[in-house]
């Protein structure tokens, strides 16, 4: 779309924001800018509308602006929204995660001349091979069976930049277990995922001269999730933004940190909002849910924010239920009782919008039953998913989107799907070779579009004429194409998804036809009409006997799975859990117990 066009469609949307001072005052901002922005207060269309104004009016190419957001799936949607105002990813304009930011825009181009003690060229190591190593040294210094966690050296890794100080070295056997992995990384000619933020970050602090460079490349940065992205990431914006004259637009929730076990803290973002050189500004105007959700959402979290509804007539469903038989008693009501109830109670409302959201991937195996047995489709979006969401894997899906029928639309766009191409080249390509790819490629897609087809016949042959020949090119792509071949196993005759067809693939992400199935932790970002959560008992959430910090985290994300919903939401429990020890009978959440009874007495009031 020409420059133009983008104006006179951002322009036409940005006129909206007049009717919200906060989403106004963020999208006119000039400095740096932290939005603290509640749930369902149109965090991501300010984003989305500040880079098109970005793009259009502060930067001019080859200078771009860069985009980092939490997960694939973040990155994916900003880029949706952005290609519906005429955007794409290109050159100067980077989406993706802080991982894909540190590998192609800070290691990649500046690692080598700064003598990093990695590597290169970089090869990432997959899931499996970062599994063996982990537990190869662990095993070594600990003997198998030992008690140390994979997760708690992760975020000891992640959290700790300083190998010198008291606070790695104190914990004796995790920093003894990092250095030995790494060692056995380096060994094999690898780094892990963790290493490429981690060295980005030592690259900014350490190097004077990369900041100059960046900043003639990117001299604006925005930041989504700035919540759950944690220190190292932290540290690259303070050094970026206070340092090497980066301006800097942020956006995120502390009330929505719930990432700790990562090394992630909501903590930072308040730090950085209350920086001097930073604008701070609060959208407290919520457009997804009725009042009553809102101050049910509140009362769960035990602070008022004072968010208010766009909408404050709006009737709402708040349920307390409790079902005999544990979780499975709790699937088998959300889906013979709840979920009939809930389509016929709204015309045009379908299964995608509503979602079943639980603690983890064991209790969405007995959600899924559940539904399956009911005969529902479904969508589930959790570490039993039969592969992972990277860039590649949501690539090969938005093109099944457009092979599909999407093509009749531009949904997704074509041009998108191709620039997408060219960034997976972590080596600089010729525009001679970008040509003939670029036309190789639209010349697969057009060949590929069907009306009904399966999508193992697409994923092979979509494969075979050119996304085999890129990863064995690309050596980064190592842990991205482990992912590639767990989505060939699963559409394969036999696997999980073998009956999947072309367009349920392009709809992977959630489409109206399919029942959403999601832990808490994948619903933050998302939206829907009727949420029903299951398993909210003592010892799953919270588990029991969690420290203080760790309930803290357990609270706010049963405050994310409140406040996904628009409509309605129906809170399933029993009063006790089946552990490996049996049926333990410690009650229903102490959540449930303290929202209830301030509910009772806001309504005695």
């Amino acid at each position: 779309m020409p420059l133009r066009s983008v104006r006179a469609a951002y322009l036409a949307q940005a006129a909206d924001l007049v009717s919200n001072p906060g989403q106004q005052a963020a999208y006119d901002s000039t400095g740096h800018c932290v939005v603290l922005a509640g749930p369902g207060s149109g965090k991501t269309k300010t984003l989305v509308l500040k880079l098109a104004r970005i793009m259009a009016e502060d930067v001019r190419a080859p200078r771009g602006a860069a985009c980092i957001t939490y997960s694939q799936e973040c990155a994916r949607e900003l880029t949706r929204r952005l290609e519906r105002l005429g955007l794409r990813e290109a050159p100067n304009l980077f989406i993706g995660t802080v991982h894909g930011f540190c590998l192609r825009h800070l290691l990649m181009p500046y690692g080598r001349l700064a003598n990093l003690p990695v590597p290169f060229p970089l090869a990432v190591a997959t899931q499996r091979q970062s599994d063996q190593l982990m537990k190869r040294v662990g095993d070594r210094l600990f003997g198998i069976g030992h008690p140390n966690k994979p997760m708690d050296l992760g975020r000891h890794r992640r959290s700790i930049l300083d190998r010198t100080s008291e606070a790695w070295s104190n914990e004796e056997e995790l920093a003894a277990w990092a250095e030995g992995y790494e060692a056995e990384l380096r060994r094999t000619g690898l780094v892990d995922f963790d290493d490429l933020v981690i060295f980005g970050q030592r690259l900014v602090s350490e190097h004077d001269w990369v900041l100059p460079l960046l900043q003639a490349k990117f001299p604006i940065l925005a930041v989504d999730e700035y919540q759950d992205l944690g220190v190292a990431l932290h540290r690259i914006v303070k050094r970026v933004a206070f340092d090497g004259g980066v301006r800097l637009f942020a956006v995120g929730d502390p009330d929505q940190s719930i990432y700790g076990f990562t090394g992630a803290d909501g903590a930072l973002l308040q730090e950085l909002a209350e920086h001097e050189d930073v604008e701070r500004i609060q959208l407290q105007l919520n457009y997804r849910s009725a009042s009553r959700i809102i101050s049910t959402a509140e009362m769960a979290l035990g602070e008022d924010r004072g968010y208010r509804s766009n909408d404050p007539d709006r009737q709402a469903v708040i349920a307390f239920v409790e079902c005999d038989d544990g979780l499975e008693g709790q699937a088998a009501h959300a889906v013979a009782e709840i979920i009939p109830v809930a389509l016929a109670a709204k015309p045009g409302r379908t299964l995608g919008d509503i979602a079943i959201l639980y603690r983890d991937y064991r209790a969405g195996d007995v959600v899924a039953a559940a539904v399956a047995a009911e005969g529902l489709d479904f969508v589930r979006v959790d570490t039993a998913a039969p592969y992972r969401k990277v860039a590649l894997t949501s690539w090969i899906e938005d093109c099944a989107a457009w092979c599909s029928g999407g093509w009749r639309k531009a949904q997704p766009q074509l041009r998108g799907l191709l620039d997408r191409w060219i960034g997976f080249h972590r080596a600089r390509i010729s525009d001679a070779q970008a040509s003939a790819e670029l036309q190789s490629l639209t010349r697969l897609l057009w060949s590929l579009r069907v009306e009904e087809g399966l999508a193992r016949d697409f994923v092979a042959e979509l494969r075979a004429g050119m996304l085999d020949a890129l990863m064995v090119d690309e050596p980064s792509l190592a842990d991205q194409q482990e992912q590639v071949e767990r989505m060939s196993a699963a559409v394969a005759l036999g696997g999980p998804l073998e009956d999947l067809d072309l367009a349920s693939l392009g709809g992977r992400d959630g489409s109206p036809l399919h029942l959403n199935l999601l832990t808490l932790h994948s619903a933050k970002g998302c939206e829907y009409d009727v949420v029903i959560m299951v398993g909210l008992d003592l010892g799953s959430l919270p588990w029991r006997n969690e420290a203080p910090a760790t309930q803290r985290e357990s609270r706010r994300l049963f405050y994310v799975g409140l406040t996904r919903a628009r409509d309605e939401i129906h809170m399933l429990y029993s009063g006790f859990v089946d552990t490996r020890f049996g049926r333990q009978y410690w009650g229903r959440s102490p959540f449930l117990n303290e929202l209830e009874a301030r509910m009772q007495e806001a309504e005695g009031d």
